[in-house]
């Protein structure tokens, strides 16, 4: 039997590490862009999402209103080919606003359901970061130590 084990290719070993290295960069990455994406659409639903829908529906109030009064100013002129046309422009704006409304409520309720629906998995998202960042870390110090030990193996020395 042989006092020495015959190793052939340690460039193998080198060549996994700079991959895994490569690997854990990109998860990297990836893991904080899913992060960022959740704050960003926290941050959407609380305060962009919400002040668009309520600046629309101020225009909409508003234009309802100008309506209504064309429609009172036709009425007191009894234009009956104005009333009709205002009466149907007065019906669309005000299926548009409860349109709106249902939408305003919809965000509402995604706004108090994201912590139950979305903080799980974002948590997840986390842990997974985290052991990336210790446990792909040990990985990658214990493989340039194995290579460094088996290196000076092959060249005669004993490993430290």
């Amino acid at each position: 039997m042989s006092d020495r084990a015959h190793v052939t290719n340690i460039e193998a070993l080198e060549r996994f590490r700079s991959n895994l290295l490569l690997f854990v960069e990109r998860a990297g990455l990836i893991l904080d862009e899913v992060s960022d994406d959740v704050k960003r659409t926290r941050i959407w639903l609380q305060s962009e999402q919400r002040m668009k829908l309520e600046h629309e529906m101020k225009r909409k109030q508003r234009d309802l209103e100008m309506l209504e009064q064309e429609m009172f100013t036709a009425r007191l002129s009894n234009l009956q080919n104005a009333k009709t046309g205002l009466t149907m422009q007065i019906n669309k704006r005000r299926r548009e606003m409860r349109e709106l409304e249902t939408t305003m409520r919809a965000v509402a309720a995604w706004l108090r359901n994201f912590d139950s629906a979305v903080e799980p998995e974002a948590r997840k998202v986390e842990k997974l970061r985290h052991l990336m960042d210790t446990d792909t870390k040990n990985a990658l110090n214990f493989l340039a130590e194995a290579i460094r030990n088996l290196d000076a193996y092959t060249s005669g020395e004993s490993p430290g």
